[in-house]
This record gives structure tokens, C-alpha cells and sequence, in this order.
């Protein structure tokens, strides 16, 4: 370990004597957006600096059922199951707060000889914003994070077979915004507030929705990579509140008739400070830049479906004037697109993409959409006119998005412009991933004629993702 300064400290071990950390939680995100890592000793941890934990393939290369990837195989593998590494991002080490000797540390997939792996989402993801940083650009980005919250334990979910939960709140209306309803809420997320700050975690609010029982959480904008990290750990701060309190959350992007839960995810570009998408001279104040990043989006989003969605779950969202867009069009203020803009000020300028579902990976979530814009901006891209209606329940002539996760694989399949920037040997092995996916639901017991969840994805999803 270098014996250097680390955040006002001699070196790295009086931080965390300072902290009095003796365990390390190392954390990366696979594929399916589940966070796997281990319980370090700091011994363990600051040997591990160079050259990372030994980890194996399958923790990047496995199926939300635990299953490794045995039919297909990405390069970074071994011809057997071998050892790749986490390597930590000191950038992200972080006292618990809550645990008294406990700290965490955000890391990257690599082979064992320190060589990145291109298939590791967040290291994906750093290679997108470096892209848009050679552009001449900053992107702030920042996530709406929806979830069901229950009284049931996760135990007592289980017994039930996550069938007649009670949900928090007040009303078994579907309302929205409900003071009454968030004040059934507000006990655990005061402790879910409390322990973001302590991880450094920066919020704007949180709200009841529409479902009963759901939750809204929002975060600060942030650089994108920052932001997939706190979406993660707020992911996981959320889940183990609710441990603690004997309750149940769930990230499924339906796991109850009525309105589902999504990940609405908004970012902006900025140069020198100044914001790129912004231009008082344009009609309506949209840059030229806008324009082409828009382009992109709109033509890559069939294919982005796929990341954006990528469990049987996610479609079940995917119903008319239940929230989900359902085309791919863009409006001003518009809800009901797939991109809402948000154009009255330079500092308010952004993007909203409305289309991702709660269960979507931050890291691939945010790739794809930034994918989109960048190919927008080297192909110089028109977008479609602005859409100034409400998009549901519109005619049959209105091309709609995939709406099962195989009709997503094959637009995806389909999107050269997302294989040219998110590397085609990624897309192709996310598209045998997804394949898998619904391989297993007919396989193992899925209902491919249920409009609800199943059995089946209650027992792979209200847990894990």
C-alpha cells in the first residue's frame, strides 16, 4: 500500500483508524444489477489495493437464479471456472455510519493480471463518460428510485408466497403524493435518510406514489458513475432498513396489479460549467447539440429496451396510461414520452428518460441511454418532431416499442448504432443473457398468458434485484 495522504490523513491506515473500520464490504454490480462482493479484514483490503480480491467468473457471469453461464462464454472467462479480481475504487471507500467497525468500498471486474473487462457494467460505463469527456463534455445525471414497501418480513413474505401483502399507508386507494400515506412511510425512510447521509449519499426528497404502498426516492444529480453508485448502495441501504425493521421492499417493476415501479433516469451535458443543451437563440431553447443527442436517443431506443428492461417483469409495466412510455418519441414537459425535456432554463436544461423499470442495472441503464446520444452526435442525427399529445392509447399506425423481453433482444440484435458504441462482443453476450431469461420462465414454471407476476418471478425477483 502507498504511504501517501489519503483525505486529510497521514495515509490510508490512520483513515481508518480514524474511522475505526476493521472490515471492508467490497462491492461491484454484475450483469443483472446484483451486487456481489465480500467482507474484507483491512489486512485483506490494503493488500488488495494493486491487484484486487480473487473473485470467481461467474460472480459477472451468472443468472439471477445463481446459475453461472454455462451454454455461452464471453473472452474474459476462463476455459473453466476461474478466478477474475475486484479491483477498489478508494474513491468510493466509505465508513458504514451504522456499523460501528464497518466500512464499504465500490470496486471494478478485472482479469486477475489487472487487465479491465470490458463486460464489467460500471467499467462500461466510465468508458462512456470518457468518450463524452474527448467530446468536450461533463454529464451529470441523477435517478428516481420507486419500490414497493411492506409490514410483512421478508420471512413472512416468503411463507405467504408474496401473495396479499400488507402494503404501508394509509388508503388502498391509488393515489399520489398522500401526506397521509407517506407518514406510514416516514419512520423507516427517516432511517433510510439517516444512514444516506452517513454513506455520503445525497438526496433531494422522497414521496408516496401511485401505488399502494410504493415509494419514491430522489437523488442529487451527480457525475454518472457517481450517481450508478449511490443508486446501488441506496438500493441496498433500502433492502437492509427494511431487514432491520422486520418489513419487506421490493425493486420488481410489477410485483402488484395497478401501476408498477420505474427508474426514471435524467441527465444533462455541460461545458465549463455552462449547459450544452440549453441555446436562448434556438426555438424553444434547444441546442443543436440537443437535437442530435435526441436523434440518437429516439433511433437507439428499440434496442435500448433490452437494457432498460431486462427482466419478464419489466414488461408486465409496460401497459397503456399506466406511466410507462410506450413509444419512442420526445415532448417538452411531456410525461407521457419515452424522453421528457425540461428546456425553461440553462439550469434547469435536462433529459428525463422515462422508459426504465425499477429492476434495470443503474450502470447498463445509464450506458445505453448515454450510447444513444453520443451515436446522435457522431452520426449527426434528426430527430423525429417533438410529440404534442398524450402518447397512450394512441393508433395502431403509431409504432410501438418491444413489449416482451424477445422482441427487445431482436431490436437490439437489429441496432448497429448501439453495438458500434457499446462494443458489439457486450451487446451480443447481454443479448444471450436475455435469451436465458426467457428460456428459464418457459422452462421452469412461468405463465407466458399471465398479465401479473407469476410465481415464478416473484420467487427470482422480490428479493435480488
Amino acid at each position: 500500500m502507498d504511504n501517501k495522504p489519503f483525505r486529510g490523513e497521514e495515509n490510508l491506515e490512520s483513515w481508518l483508524d480514524r474511522h475505526h473500520i476493521d472490515i471492508i464490504r467490497t462491492q461491484a454490480t454484475n450483469l443483472e444489477g446484483v451486487g456481489v462482493g465480500k467482507y474484507c479484514h483491512r489486512r485483506k483490503f490494503t493488500k488488495s489495493l494493486e491487484d484486487g480480491l480473487g473473485i470467481s467468473d461467474m460472480s459477472l457471469a451468472m443468472d439471477l437464479g445463481g446459475m453461472p453461464h454455462l451454454t455461452f462464454w464471453h473472452p474474459f472467462r476462463h476455459n473453466t471456472l476461474g478466478d477474475i479480481a475486484l479491483k477498489p475504487d478508494l474513491n468510493t471507500l466509505i465508513p458504514d455510519g451504522n456499523d460501528p467497525n464497518l466500512g464499504h468500498c465500490i470496486c471494478d471486474f478485472i482479469q486477475v493480471d489487472g487487465t479491465p473487462i470490458n463486460l464489467c457494467p460500471r467499467t462500461n460505463l466510465k468508458r462512456l463518460v470518457r468518450d463524452i469527456t474527448d467530446m468536450g463534455y461533463e454529464v451529470k445525471a441523477a435517478c428516481e428510485l420507486e419500490f414497493y414497501l411492506f409490514k410483512d418480513s421478508f420471512k413472512d413474505a416468503r411463507c405467504k408466497k408474496y401473495q396479499n401483502l400488507e402494503a404501508v399507508g394509509a388508503s388502498k386507494l391509488r393515489t399520489i403524493y398522500y401526506l397521509r400515506n407517506a407518514y406510514h412511510a416516514k419512520t423507516f425512510m427517516d432511517e433510510v435518510t439517516q444512514r444516506l447521509d452517513c454513506h455520503g449519499i445525497d438526496w433531494e426528497g422522497w414521496s408516496d406514489e401511485n401505488g399502494v404502498g410504493q415509494v419514491e426516492l430522489n437523488l442529487t444529480p451527480t457525475d454518472a458513475v457517481a450517481m450508478a453508485d449511490a443508486t446501488v448502495r441506496a438500493k441496498q441501504v433500502i433492502y437492509e432498513v427494511a431487514v432491520d425493521f422486520d418489513m419487506s421492499v421490493t425493486f420488481m417493476a410489477h410485483p402488484v396489479p395497478g401501476y408498477s415501479s420505474g427508474m426514471h433516469m435524467h441527465h444533462s451535458l455541460t461545458k465549463n460549467g455552462e449547459a450544452v443543451f440549453y441555446d436562448a437563440d434556438q426555438p424553444d431553447n434547444h441546442s443543436d447539440l440537443l437535437r442530435h443527442w435526441i436523434g440518437g436517443m429516439i433511433k437507439t431506443m428499440p434496442g435500448a429496451v433490452s437494457y432498460l428492461c431486462p427482466t419478464i417483469n419489466s414488461f408486465k409495466r409496460m401497459t397503456e396510461f399506466a406511466a410507462p412510455p410506450l413509444t419512442a418519441t420526445w415532448g417538452e414537459e411531456n410525461k407521457s414520452c419515452a424522453l421528457r425535456l425540461v428546456s425553461r432554463s440553462a439550469g434547469l436544461t435536462r433529459v428525463e428518460h422515462r422508459l426504465g423499470a425499477a429492476d434495470v442495472n443503474p450502470y447498463l441503464g445509464l450506458a445505453v441511454i448515454l450510447a444513444g446520444g453520443i451515436a446522435g452526435v457522431r452520426h449527426q442525427i434528426t430527430p423525429p418532431d417533438e410529440f404534442t399529445h398524450v402518447g397512450w392509447c394512441l393508433p395502431e399506425s403509431f409504432k410501438r416499442l418491444p413489449r416482451t423481453i424477445m422482441t427487445a433482444v431482436e431490436a437490439l440484435d437489429d441496432d448497429t448504432l448501439l453495438k458500434e458504441i457499446l462494443g458489439a462482443e457486450e451487446v451480443e453476450y447481454w443479448i444471450k443473457t436475455r435469451k436465458l431469461e426467457w428460456l428459464s420462465f418457459h422452462t421452469e414454471g412461468g405463465d407466458p398468458d399471465s398479465k401479473q407476476a407469476t410465481p415464478w418471478e416473484f420467487k427470482r425477483y422480490f428479493e435480488i434485484v
